[in-house]
């Protein structure tokens, strides 16, 4: 696995800068209408198209970067994944409310013969909390490489399989993981340098958005090309 080549090998495609101005447009676009919700459309849609490079390097493609020739197929990928992360996600907001119960109960305000409660809830729903957004950060490039596979939303709940892809390739899910960390903190000081320079920021930030998608689709497809058990 060439886990360094998922951050630069959309700048390889003859036809790069085409393709990723108009993913960066997309972005913006988003970024823009965020205020009126419909914004998260343009991210969907990228989510999508994130979607399709992990296919394409799944499929060996010699040159991953899609073409922007059916933004609607893209919305139906991104609201495949997005849908599917978010349904897997659902046990974080269920912990939320003993967190924020326990919290209130730690105020003084209540008393002290709650506090103790408080804490417990708090530490319980706190622990519970990060146990479950871990377990939902090492399955989600198996969430990914199925739903690229299969064009299935109901393939990323299929546990059994789910379970035996992300067994078999623990060990390079947990560096493409950390990989998207840190593609992730890169994205964030590529949008933050834009506003050293002036409107720069109208570029850096919406570039940012779709590299991170392409870093990570990249990363997710090369588990899936690599794969020692079977992805369908």
């Amino acid at each position: 696995m060439d886990y360094g080549k998922a951050f630069t090998f959309m700048f390889a495609d003859p036809d790069w800068l085409r393709k990723v101005g108009i993913g960066t447009l997309i972005a913006l676009a988003g970024i823009v209408l965020s205020p009126i919700l419909i914004g998260i459309v343009g991210f969907i849609i990228l989510q999508g198209y994130g979607l399709e490079v992990t296919r394409n390097v799944i499929n060996r493609k010699e040159l991953p970067l899609p073409e922007w020739d059916d933004i609607g197929k893209n919305l139906v990928d991104g609201l495949k994944v997005a849908g599917a992360i978010l349904i897997w996600s659902l046990p974080l907001i269920v912990a939320g409310i003993p967190l924020v119960t326990g919290t209130l109960m730690l105020d003084n305000s209540w008393g002290g013969d709650l506090e103790g409660i408080g804490f417990v809830l708090v530490c319980c729903a706190t622990c519970l909390a990060a146990l479950w957004g871990i377990l939902v950060a090492v399955i989600t490039p198996s969430i990914h490489v199925r739903i690229a596979t299969t064009d299935r939303f109901s393939s990323a709940f299929e546990l059994e399989k789910i379970w035996s892809f992300t067994r078999d390739n623990i060990g390079p899910i947990v560096i493409v993981v950390i990989l998207t960390v840190l593609a992730g903190l890169i994205a964030s000081l590529i949008g933050a340098a834009g506003f050293l320079i002036c409107i720069g920021a109208i570029v850096t930030v919406p570039f940012a958005s779709l590299w991170q998608y392409l870093v990570n689709g990249h990363l997710y497809g090369q588990v899936g090309a690599n794969s020692v058990a079977r992805i369908d």
